[in-house]
């Protein structure tokens, strides 16, 4: 079960995703399917899908040349400065340093 929601998760992460919408297209309540995720993973699904996205996000800023607003809207943060904030958080710098600490060393 929680492969079939890490491959949707993976599929889908840029758009808004619920485990409610998860639940109802495999056919299993949402209590079930999200403590039976939440066993096999040691995640939450929401914390699952955080992850993934930030871990794309961090792709997208060595790889590309995306503005970060653009990443920002494009893995369904609300605005820019949610991300950022998001991204320092976890990260210790702002999106805009990692992109230029991590570019700069793939050179």
């Amino acid at each position: 079960m929680s492969e079939q929601i890490i491959d949707i998760i993976h599929k889908e992460y840029e758009r808004d995703l619920k485990l409610e919408e998860c639940a109802s297209r495999m056919h299993y309540n949402v209590f079930y399917l999200s403590s039976v995720f939440k066993k096999e993973t040691n995640m939450s699904f929401s914390e699952y899908l955080a992850d993934y996205r930030f871990q794309i996000s961090k792709k997208w800023l060595v790889e590309t040349n995306l503005p970060i607003k653009d990443i920002a809207e494009k893995l369904t943060y609300t605005n820019a400065q949610n991300y950022i904030r998001f991204f320092r958080k976890l990260e210790g710098m702002t999106p805009g340093q990692y992109r230029t600490q991590f570019s700069a060393q793939n050179k």
